[in-house]
């Protein structure tokens, strides 16, 4: 299965950079990642993530997909970009992070949910996932993260 999730992981970002053009490197940089003269020595890091909720504890397939792009630009089409980003960057981009809050109202009602995050977050592969009970349990954790 490890040889799969990678390849999903890598097809994930594949197709989120050719989405956006932006790959993983800022337009001010060189392909050594150094900037170019007259260039600020600090280019802004990147942070790009492809959502995935699915039933059950698999990744594959999706029932929804979101596409969120939090720096240098916000952009994608997960509906509160700016609200998620913040979301995220308070965790580092890994949605294994989020906890249910104690005391929201759940059913006990047993339904595996799965997020999956891949992408890059400061600019490095980010893959990270975590299934709740239920998917009352994953909107309670995630927030406006898992909204879309």
């Amino acid at each position: 299965m490890g040889k799969w999730l990678t390849r999903y992981a890598f097809s994930s970002v594949t197709f989120f950079c050719l989405l956006f053009g932006s790959g993983v490197l800022p337009a001010s940089a060189d392909p050594l990642g150094q900037p170019l003269p007259g260039e600020s020595a600090a280019p802004p890091s990147h942070r790009a993530l492809v959502l995935t909720i699915v039933s059950g504890p698999a990744i594959l397939p999706p029932f929804r997909t979101a596409a969120l792009q939090c720096s240098p630009l916000g952009g994608g089409t997960h509906p509160r970009t700016r609200e998620a980003c913040a979301a995220l960057t308070r965790v580092g981009g890994d949605v294994s992070k989020f906890k249910p809050p104690v005391g929201m109202p759940c059913s006990l009602q047993y339904e595996p949910t799965t997020i999956t995050a891949v992408g890059v977050w400061d600019d490095r592969f980010s893959l990270s996932s975590q299934t709740f009970g239920n998917p009352c349990l994953l909107r309670n954790a995630l927030g406006v993260v898992g909204r879309f």
